[in-house]
């Protein structure tokens, strides 16, 4: 399926991110070399990456799942609905945690190990629930002509972004800050 591959590379990111910010939340609970510019940092991939660009290829799939039938509030949209906005609260809630971190205060290390934890296992449930759920029922039901349509439309947003190595290049330096603490 020619939706599949054109979210492949993203998906793969996606995966290496969650890898990246599940490793600096294990690191937090008993590493001194833990900062909060680390969640801080990842909060801004996850702005740009996931919900700035990732979400909304994600909106080409909901429409489609929409124009075959399917109910808004419920079923496999309203699960990628709930899985995004679940997401989008953990990372405000990171965020927010971090920056009161950054400030000193002390039961915020706390919080955001649970908010980076909240996130990656929300979006790992996300992933799953594409590749099981969503790209079958797409794949069954979409014409030939529809499913190119929507690669199409997937693959001109690439390019709509400035600077498209920005993002790679944030995934390597939260992996390299990440080793550095180890």
């Amino acid at each position: 399926m020619r939706i599949v591959r054109k979210l492949s590379a993203d998906q793969e990111n996606i995966k290496r991110f969650i890898t990246v910010l599940g490793g600096g939340m294990v690191e937090i609970t008993s590493n001194k070399f833990a900062r909060p510019e680390f969640f801080i940092l990842a909060h801004t991939f996850i702005k740009g990456y996931i919900e700035g660009s990732f979400f909304k290829k994600e909106e080409m799939l909901i429409n489609a799942l929409d124009e075959l039938g399917f109910p808004l509030d419920d079923g496999p949209i309203g699960a990628m609905r709930a899985d995004q906005e679940k997401s989008i609260e953990a990372a405000q809630q990171l965020l927010g945690a971090a920056k009161e971190w950054e400030e000193g205060g002390n039961k915020a290390r706390t919080d955001v190990s649970w908010a980076a934890s909240e996130y990656t296992s929300t979006l790992r449930e996300h992933l799953t629930r594409l590749k099981n759920l969503v790209f079958p029922l797409l794949e069954q039901n979409l014409s030939v002509d529809d499913e190119h349509q929507i690669a199409v439309a997937i693959s001109a947003m690439v390019f709509e972004e400035d600077a498209p190595d920005k993002y790679d290049n944030l995934l390597e330096t939260l992996e390299e800050e990440l080793f550095d603490w180890r």
